[in-house]
Formats: structure tokens, C-alpha cells, sequence
């Protein structure tokens, strides 16, 4: 909690540096060159919580232990990335195939309300996604597009959300992350975070018109690969997601 308000009184830095994006859950060093090694220390230090996305894992650590020392854990997440012309044949053909039941629906929203956050959050604690904080979801921060699927009842079943977090300038221009999947234990294994991928991805390209999309997933995490992949997304070594944290605890799946 208090990371995430320090990341929210940083914004204005945030928007205006190349070298760094706004991830909602931690600082993300794009680009620590341009920022200097000095002043990430110091954030690094304060908030004992970093990434490193779109990199080649063992360079980024390397890095990491060189600049911010040996001490730091550095959990690594597979990279899986795709282009327009991959990914939305594919989800297409996800989203005709998965049928939901009658009285079901599907809301996409870039500004969620306050009962619409709190669902998204229990979700994803359920699930073991660390949920954005309240603020972010509402995209204040950067744009955040996030897509739900409700049973008849109205009961959240499924979310996913897509954030375009870097910079115009920055070396991921144009490429949007997306994730944050969750679907309810009691409604798992019929296809839905499939679908809720897939209908979360279309969404942000036509919010976005990114040029590319980057998802993230555990190593471990066998399911979510092929979720991620049937939705046009190849795995990619030179797209890993690296953090730097103190604690040694693991932020999501």
C-alpha cells in the first residue's frame, strides 16, 4: 500500500521520463540508462520492489546484481508477445468457440465503479493476481482497460485488463501489457480466462491500437502459457520480466 502511493505522488515524473512506466503494483525501469543508475538505486531502495520488463533474463539479473547488489531476489517471468495481425485472428477464433450460458454478459469499461473495483480485487486475490490498485484501474495513471464477464446473477465469473503504461519515447513504444486474468475458482476449466483474454485483448487494440502486446506468466504456470498462447501470443527469450525484490516474495502467477 505504501509503494503504491508512493508510485501515485510519483505520476508526473512517471508520464514525463522514458526510462521508467508506471505498473501500478511497482516501478518499471524501461530503460535505467536514461533515468542514471543513481537515482534508480535510491527508488529501489525505497521501495524494495522493482521490474524490469521486455528483457533478456540473464542480462537483466546480471544487471540488477551488479547495480542494485547481490542480496536482491530476482524472480523471473516468461515473455510472451504478439502483433495485430497474430493476435486478433486468434482471438476471434476464441471468442466464437467458447459460448457463454444464457443471462451471462461481458462489460468493458475504462472507468470502473467503485463495486465493479471492489469484485476485480477480491478476484484477483482469489486468484493470486496482486490487483492494481483502485486508482489505476480507473485509469488516473495511464489508460486501463478492463474487460469482465458476469453470470446471470451478476456475480463476477471473470476479468482481465490491459494497460498502455510506456512512454511514446520510451524503447516499448507501442506495445501494450496486458494480463491481470482471473476467473472464479468455482467457474474454472470451461474456457474462460481463455475468453476473457481474448475479449481483453480485442478491447484494448481497438482502445489502444498497439502495435504489440506483451503478457507475462510463472514459469510454472502451465495453464496460463497455453491460455496466453491459443489467444496468438508466441513466448519470446528476449521479453522476460525481471523484478528486483528485497523480500523474496512473489507479486503474481
Amino acid at each position: 500500500i505504501e509503494l503504491q502511493k508512493r508510485l501515485r505522488d510519483r505520476q508526473p515524473w512517471i508520464r514525463d521520463t522514458p526510462g521508467v512506466a508506471h505498473g501500478g503494483r511497482l516501478l518499471h525501469n524501461v530503460d535505467p540508462q536514461i533515468d542514471g543508475w543513481d537515482n534508480i538505486r535510491e527508488l529501489a531502495d525505497e521501495d524494495e520492489l522493482v521490474g524490469y520488463p521486455g528483457v533478456v533474463a540473464q542480462a537483466a539479473i546480471a544487471m540488477i546484481r551488479k547495480e542494485l547488489g547481490a542480496h536482491w531476489h530476482t524472480p523471473v517471468w516468461m515473455g510472451f508477445v504478439g502483433t495485430p495481425d497474430d493476435v486478433l485472428p486468434a482471438c476471434d477464433r476464441v471468442i466464437g468457440d467458447v459460448a457463454l450460458p444464457a443471462g451471462w454478459r461481458v462489460d468493458s469499461f475504462d472507468v470502473a465503479d467503485d463495486a465493479q473495483l471492489a469484485a476485480i480485487q477480491d478476484l484477483n486475490a482469489q486468484t493470486g493476481v496482486s490487483p492494481y490498485p483502485a486508482y489505476y484501474s480507473r485509469s488516473e495513471a495511464v489508460p486501463v482497460v478492463t474487460v469482465c464477464i458476469f453470470d446471470a446473477a451478476g456475480g463476477l465469473v471473470a476479468t482481465a485488463s490491459a494497460a498502455d503504461r510506456y512512454h511514446p519515447q520510451s524503447r516499448l513504444a507501442g506495445c501494450t501489457f496486458a494480463g491481470m486474468v482471473s476467473v472464479s475458482p468455482s467457474h474454472q476449466g470451461r474456457g474462460l480466462g481463455k475468453l476473457v483474454n481474448a475479449l481483453m485483448l480485442a478491447a484494448s487494440h481497438d482502445r489502444f491500437n498497439w502495435s504489440s502486446v506483451q503478457e507475462q506468466v510463472a514459469p510454472d504456470n502451465a495453464a496460463s502459457q497455453a491460455m496466453i498462447a491459443a489467444c496468438g501470443l508466441g513466448h519470446n527469450e528476449g521479453f522476460m520480466s525481471v523484478a528486483a525484490i528485497i523480500s523474496g516474495e512473489s507479486i503474481t502467477r
